[in-house]
Formats: C-alpha cells, sequence, structure tokens
C-alpha cells in the first residue's frame, strides 16, 4: 500500500482543506505516513497570501527535494497551487499541481494518474463550478483532530470582497455557501461522535448564505449553538462591512458562543480604507463596537492592523493608533505592508521607506502590548469558563487552554479536565496569559 503524508502551510481554512485530503487519500486505499520521509506521496497544501508565505513554502519543498525525494511523488496544493499552475510543474517543482477546487478529491485524481501512467506533469486548476469538490462529508464528522472534542466546521469558501491588498479571491474563487442543512446536519454527526466545541470558519462567515439565498450567518449561528451537546461556538473571520445588529443579539443570547470576536479593522483612516476597498468607514467600526458594549457587555475583541500601506500619512497612521486607543483591543495581528503581486495595490506608488513602516509597526506594537496588558489584568478576580487543551508545558499540575473570551490560561487541573468547559477564577496574569484556580 502506498503511503501519503500532508505537509500544510498558511490559514485555518488550508488546514480544513487537508483534512479533506486525507480523508481523500485514506478512502482511495493510501496509508497516512507518520513523518514525510515515510511517505511515498508528499504533498504540501501552501499558501500564498504574502509573497514570503509562497518564499516559505517554495524552500521547504527544495529542501524535501534535496533530501532523497527521488521515486517519490510531489504533490503542490492549495492557493500557490492555483496561483503558479504551470511554473511550479516547469520548474521541476513539482509533479503534480492541484489547485482548491479539486483538492478534495486528491485520492481520487491520484488514483486515476498513477492508473493512467500520468503521474508526472499533471495539473488541475480549474475553477469552473463544475469542477468544485464536495466539503460536507459525514465521513469527515467521525475524523478526530489534533483535539478530538473540536471540530473546525468550513461553512463558505472563496471571497468576493476584492480588498486591494489581498490574493484571496483570485487563488480561492467567489464565495460559495454550503447548504446550511448538510452544515447543521455534520455539526450533529460530529456531536455524536464526541465533539463538543465547534468553530464556523469562512473568509468572512458575516457573507454567508448572500449567494446562495440560504439563511443569513445569523441564523446559521443561532441554530449551531442550539444543538444539544455542544459547550461552545466560535466563529472567524467577521468583516466589519457585514457585521450586523442580528449577530450581536444572537451571540448575547447564547452563553455557549464565544465572546471573544475578532473583527479586522486593518486601517484608523477613512481614506486608507477606501484605498484598502474595506466598504467601511471609521463611523461604522466604532458603531459596531459600540453595540457589542450595549448588546453583549462582557467581550474581548481582537483585529488585524496594516500599517504603511501605499500613500499612508503620518496622520493616518496616528488615525490607526488613535483607533487602537479608543477600541481597546485584546489583542491584534499587526503586520507592516507588504505589496502582493497579482493584487490591485501591487501597482500602487509607495512613498513609504521599509524602515519607516518597521518604525510605525514597532511603535503600534508597542502601544497594543500596553493595552493588552491592561486588558488582561482587568480580568483579575472575575469567575470564568475555560477549556483545557492541554497541560501546560511549565507545570505539570496545570492546564492550558481558552477562557470564553479566548484569553489564554492556565489553571489548575488534572488530564481528566481536557476538552472539558471547567469554572475558573482569574488571580493573576503571567506573561500574556491569565493564571487561575479551577472552582
Amino acid at each position: 500500500m502506498k503511503t501519503f503524508y500532508i505537509e500544510t502551510f498558511g490559514c485555518q481554512m488550508n488546514k480544513g482543506d487537508s483534512d479533506l485530503m486525507a480523508l481523500s487519500m485514506k478512502e482511495n486505499g493510501f496509508d497516512q505516513a507518520a513523518s514525510i520521509r515515510d511517505a511515498d506521496i508528499c504533498i504540501f497544501n501552501t499558501c500564498s497570501v504574502r509573497k514570503h508565505a509562497e518564499e516559505r513554502a517554495l524552500a521547504r519543498i527544495r529542501q524535501e527535494k534535496g533530501s532523497g525525494a527521488r521515486g517519490r511523488t510531489i504533490v503542490i496544493a492549495g492557493c500557490m497551487a492555483q496561483r503558479m499552475g504551470d511554473d511550479l510543474l516547469k520548474s521541476h517543482m513539482a509533479d503534480i499541481v492541484i489547485g482548491p477546487y479539486q483538492s478534495p478529491r486528491i485520492g481520487e485524481i491520484i488514483t486515476s494518474s498513477v492508473q493512467t501512467k500520468k503521474s508526472k506533469g499533471l495539473i488541475l486548476v480549474s475553477q469552473d463550478m463544475a469542477d468544485f469538490s464536495e466539503r460536507i462529508t459525514s465521513a469527515l464528522a467521525g475524523e478526530k483532530e489534533l483535539h478530538p472534542w473540536h471540530k473546525w466546521v468550513t461553512i463558505t469558501h472563496g471571497c468576493e470582497n476584492f480588498c486591494t491588498y489581498c490574493i484571496v479571491p483570485y487563488v480561492r474563487g467567489k464565495l460559495i455557501s454550503f447548504p446550511s442543512d448538510r452544515i447543521l446536519k455534520f455539526i450533529e454527526d460530529s456531536v455524536n461522535s464526541g465533539v463538543t466545541e465547534i468553530s464556523l470558519l469562512g473568509q468572512n462567515v458575516n457573507q454567508y448564505g448572500l449567494d446562495s439565498g440560504d439563511i443569513p450567518f445569523w441564523s446559521l449561528l443561532d441554530k449551531a449553538a442550539s444543538i444539544k451537546g455542544l459547550v461552545r461556538v466560535n466563529f472567524l473571520t467577521s468583516h466589519p462591512m457585514d457585521f450586523n445588529d442580528e449577530i450581536i443579539r444572537v451571540i448575547a443570547g447564547n452563553p455557549i458562543i464565544s465572546r471573544g470576536i475578532h473583527l479586522p479593522l486593518q486601517s484608523g483612516s477613512d481614506r486608507v480604507l477606501e484605498l484598502m476597498n474595506r466598504k467601511y468607514t471609521m463611523t461604522r467600526y466604532h458603531e459596531i463596537i459600540d453595540a457589542m458594549h450595549r448588546i453583549i457587555g462582557d467581550f474581548a475583541i481582537s483585529t488585524d492592523l496594516i500599517v504603511g500601506f501605499p500613500g499612508e500619512t503620518v496622520e493616518e497612521f496616528h488615525a490607526t493608533l488613535d483607533a487602537v486607543r479608543r477600541v481597546r483591543f485584546d489583542s491584534a495581528f499587526m503586520y507592516a505592508y507588504s505589496p502582493r503581486e497579482g493584487t490591485p495595490s501591487f501597482s500602487l506608488r509607495e512613498d513609504i521607506t521599509h524602515e519607516e513602516k518597521i518604525a510605525r509597526l514597532n511603535e503600534l506594537i508597542y502601544m497594543q502590548r500596553e493595552i493588552s496588558l491592561e486588558k488582561l489584568k482587568a480580568r483579575i478576580n472575575k469567575t470564568e469558563k475555560a477549556i483545557a487543551d492541554k497541560v501546560s508545558k511549565k507545570s505539570g499540575n496545570e492546564l492550558s487552554g481558552r477562557t470564553v473570551l479566548n484569553h489564554f490560561v492556565v489553571f489548575n487541573g488534572e488530564k481528566n479536565d481536557i476538552g472539558k468547559e471547567s469554572l475558573i477564577r482569574i488571580l493573576d496574569v503571567r506573561g500574556s496569559t491569565l493564571v487561575a484556580e479551577k472552582i
């Protein structure tokens, strides 16, 4: 029996695709190897979100090819496969190239290519709807993830927002919402197999159903949170353009829905947001935050921020700092703008040097770290619910996990508490982690 190994780069969407690929390979008679060195078929599920992500994947593939890949089949899948296509074959980086639309059928594709003796030089990167592969399968519901009580539930594929800095719409294609009845049945099947926590996943979950006329996202979230047996429901990623009061009310009305909400801001300047094609203003963003304070009350907010976008002035950078001060994010993913070939912003003139971008980024990071620490210290003496996912690396007597506000936490407990919801009291802050005791 031939063996395979999948190495995954990039976002959780890619990790979800890798689960589908592993299932497809097993269903087609392949055995999953313990390491890539033991595999006959080496599958690299790649990311294209930034040039650095592609360079890292290519370097890793070259490393593997140079360490004795002779006789093995090298398959490149995912977003980089979609973007680079033929170039990966011409440069002899890959034997087979498979795009995101086809990757869930990878076992069938490889089996067919071997049978027809076309296992070298095969490329499948069509974004025709007729070539879009099934994502919601009952067989996957029974497959265990790293944390067997948790299941990632992909509800959409692709994106049509076309933020000017983002490659995603070009490599993952248009928005495709999966049928709500199939999603809910998948969650029920997962719960029946032992899952107690789910994460609804999409490039922009708020746009669920807009392409298909299915139920809106807030309704899907509400129905998912009503499934008996679940103790926590998470979702990501949201877009401020579509984040409405109905979503906020559903969160407030369902105690098992996470109060840790990720809402990418990107910039505090309306002009820069317009250049980014984000389709909201700072006034609208603040309205959403104010509504969450009014309706939910106790919640945590995380975000994404980009500094140094082409044309960003010093005043516009300061507007981002002002927004961070006002919103007071619990955490943020912060980046200096990097031009991405294939996106509209790639052709924009850059007046800011790399050194200026890094200086702005460092100033933003310093401010956000102070706010993050202040937000964590404000949790001391509060009682919260947390799910432990492992024994703490620093102490065998402590468990680590996340609170319902999605803060990292360590607390006393035993191995049989892992994967279960515990009631805890916050005692202290250690670095960027809460320290608690189980009640």
